[in-house]
């Protein structure tokens, strides 16, 4: 497949002047890069242009790569979809489902029916959910009964369900618990296992939890937006981090994502990737229960998301690893694309069909952010024309 790049790159510059700080974007196959960009300033205030060097906060784009360590375990037999979480963690089969609040404050509760699996998890249906579009998760938060997903800690993962597992779709935690599952039957930090198992065998020398202090001025600053005037908003990067996020909190850069994702394109002609086998890869690519439709997220804390809305012209599920389209997208992302997002308005896709992969990091919020948003639609629109 062949792209202007001309196109492309003119839409990027113009975005990153008018409404997106920073922009680091690609385009490639299993191949070659068919367009590399980088526009703006990772650091407006100190005019530091954005460059091949410049890391980003990739939040939520975490979520593929425990999802792939997982994928790990099943490939050792260690693990399989099925699963059940409360075999490494009795705990959570106390865990009750939260229908709402009484007039007097308490929670109403219920028990659940069905077993939290590996599968419920790997694809938001378990039950749990996040406190930024969940209105009873983040009532229990707002009144000091639960710990933020965003304290750095794992107090968070004490959250009740919101539906019977396996029932419903709700973007959540769920990939957290992986996360500790991960380190429990491996005896060694998150950040550890993936350095070891996905890291150093891709090549991706700039991903990690933990950044040196030297680094610390590669990282992009995180914007919002006050009318036409972009003011900063202050996130530390950790040189040691107190909980490794399953979910989220992973810093990396174009390149080191394009490793990763070039593993999900044209695997059927190797029986063994470098991290995953072929069987795993197509496992991961494809959906789960397209009957379990992912929903709307309507926001509860505007200043992380807006309501968020994908591609409202098609269905979408999960697969274990990947939001799945189930119709073709208007800005030309094919039928059964697989793709995902980061906190601070990263999106990435899979285009099984033409074996290409787009790729595009920013550093804003909310997430869903307007010009983020219409930022990500011309770049996919460009690619496809």
């Amino acid at each position: 497949m062949q792209v202007d790049s001309d196109k492309i790159n003119n839409i990027l510059r113009i975005a990153a002047e008018k409404r997106v700080p920073s922009i680091s974007a690609a385009v490639f196959s299993k191949q070659e890069k068919l367009f590399e960009g980088h526009f703006g300033f990772s650091n407006i205030e100190n005019s530091v242009p954005v460059g091949k060097d410049s890391l980003f906060r990739i939040a939520s784009m975490t979520k593929a790569i425990t999802s792939s360590c997982i994928y790990q375990l099943i490939e050792k037999d260690i693990l399989s979809l099925n699963t059940k979480l409360k075999e490494f963690f009795p705990e959570v089969a106390e865990k009750e489902i939260l229908k709402g609040f009484k007039e007097n404050g308490d929670p109403i509760l219920s028990k659940p029916t069905n077993d939290i699996t590996i599968g419920n998890l790997l694809t938001h249906t378990s039950g749990f959910a996040y406190e930024i579009w969940n209105e009873n998760i983040a009532k229990l938060v707002e009144k000091g009964d639960l710990q933020s997903a965003f304290a750095n800690n794992d107090e968070f993962l004490k959250a009740p369900l919101v539906f019977d597992p396996g029932t419903n779709w709700e973007y959540g935690i769920g990939i957290d618990w992986l996360g500790v599952l991960i380190e429990k039957l491996n005896e060694c930090s998150l950040q550890e296992y993936m350095q070891k198992n996905i890291f150093e065998p891709l090549g991706m020398e700039n991903t990690s939890y933990d950044l040196e202090a030297k680094d610390h001025a590669r990282v992009a600053t995180v914007y919002g937006r006050n009318e036409d005037k972009y003011f900063e908003m202050p996130f530390e990067v950790p040189e040691k981090s107190n909980f490794y996020s399953g979910g989220g909190n992973l810093i990396s850069n174009l390149d080191d994502y394009i490793k990763f994702l070039r593993v999900f394109l044209d695997y059927e002609k190797e029986e063994k990737d470098i991290i995953l086998s072929s069987s795993s890869i197509k496992s991961m690519l494809t959906s789960f229960n397209e009957e379990l439709l992912m929903r709307n997220m309507l926001t509860q804390v505007p200043m992380l998301s807006n309501n968020v809305d994908f591609f409202p012209e098609s269905s979408k599920s999960w697969s274990p690893g990947f939001m799945i389209n189930h119709e073709d997208i208007k800005s030309g992302r094919p039928k059964d694309s697989a793709g995902w997002a980061g906190l601070f308005n990263s999106f990435f896709w899979v285009d099984p069909k033409n074996q290409i992969s787009g790729l595009i990091l920013m550093q804003m919020l909310p997430f869903a952010e307007e010009g983020c948003f219409e930022t990500l639609q011309e770049f996919e629109s460009s690619i496809y024309a």
